[in-house]
């Protein structure tokens, strides 16, 4: 029920017992516990007609918060989210230091501001998620991740940032976390199964499978890049086409940024070097939606991660998947590609619903 509630943000009672499959006694045994301990909230409407006025629920916000964290190729980020999904506050800075030790103490300080700007009761800061840029390579959490974050391999993410973010810590890979946010808040309020391809420095990815993230045996499912390896796609300039692609083919195109966060900020359709990249990058997104559609058969593949709206919502539509042969004069079904429907940083607002999830949330 509470998680009916996160996606859909409210539900007349006298729905709820076909859209959970319980009697109504139950629901409103469960309506009423809820509404007692001050997780939900009920506001009345009296009926126009004849039959009994309509209760619509909702979460009620400062419930409960999780934080969340995202750490990636040269930006760290800092979201706090309340129990009914919303985000209250977010934080986002570039890291030229990206050692451990910096990372730390700079976590130490956004974690501080935020919280004492926020205006919660931190007493329900239930727990903390980190969503980190690599591919899970042991545990306890531990990932192989990017040059960028070389420092960090082998680093045992809950014992290094448990200090200064408190010791209710999940950790996760953070295109899984950004899959998450897309599945709680954006797509998969709509949607079931969805592929999820985040951009970043580089390219990761995630899969929400009947409304849950599938992280395969090994903990890896949705590390999509390597599929453009495979195929040879991987450009000996640039990589495949993630956002360090897109910075290097603006710089080359005469507009210098520090950083891809810097380009992040200030980077727009009339950006020199935009239009080659969705160029180059068009193809290999189909190829990997068509590789997914007869592999995973996703209802959607979704483009988010780092960039901004603008730009996946035109790079989604400018991707066409190949044709499969028709058979029996009918088309393979293959899934649609759209842009991410989550504002703000995706990782960093996964992160912050993991803890919420665990608790609360099916």
């Amino acid at each position: 029920m509470l998680d009916l509630l996160l996606r859909r943000r409210t539900a007349v009672q006298a729905a709820l017992p076909a859209l959970l499959d319980l009697s109504q006694p139950s629901v409103a045994r469960l309506v009423g516990g809820f509404v007692s301990d001050g997780l939900v909230g009920a506001t009345t409407r009296m009926a126009t007609g004849r039959g009994n006025p309509s209760v619509t629920l909702g979460l009620m916000p400062d419930y409960a918060f999780g934080l969340g964290i995202g750490i990636a190729g040269d930006a760290v980020s800092m979201a706090l989210v309340d129990f009914a999904g919303t985000v209250r506050a977010t934080r986002r800075l570039a890291m030229a230091d990206r050692s451990p030790r910096a990372v730390v103490a700079q976590l130490a300080t956004m974690r501080a501001d935020l919280l004492s700007t926020s205006a919660i009761d931190q007493a329900r800061l239930i727990g903390t998620g980190v969503g980190f840029s690599g591919f899970l390579a042991g545990d306890p959490p531990r990932f192989n991740p990017p040059a960028m974050l070389a420092d960090w391999v082998d680093i045992d993410l809950v014992e290094t940032l448990s200090p200064v973010l408190g010791p209710d810590l999940l950790c996760d890979n953070d295109a899984t976390c950004a899959a998450i946010a897309e599945g709680l808040l954006g797509v998969g309020r709509t949607t079931a199964t969805f592929a999820y391809c985040h951009l970043t420095n580089g390219f990761g990815g995630g899969l929400i499978v009947d409304g849950q993230p599938m992280r395969g045996a090994l903990g890896n499912a949705g590390d999509f890049g390597a599929v453009w390896w495979l195929l040879g796609r991987e450009r000996p300039d640039g990589g495949y086409p993630g956002l360090d692609r897109l910075h290097a083919l603006v710089t080359k195109s005469g507009t210098v940024f520090a950083s891809v966060e810097e380009m992040l900020a200030h980077v727009t359709p009339a950006t020199p070097g935009v239009d080659a990249w969705l160029a180059e990058a068009k193809e290999p997104f189909a190829t990997l939606a068509f590789l997914l559609g007869h592999i995973v058969a996703p209802e959607k593949v979704v483009i988010g991660g780092r960039l901004p709206r603008w730009l996946a919502t035109t790079l989604a539509g400018s991707v066409h998947l190949p044709t499969s042969p028709t058979r029996h004069e009918r088309p393979f079904p293959l899934p649609v590609v759209v842009a991410g429907e989550v504002d703000g940083d995706a990782t960093a607002i996964g992160a912050a619903l993991m803890p919420l999830r665990a608790l609360f949330f099916r």
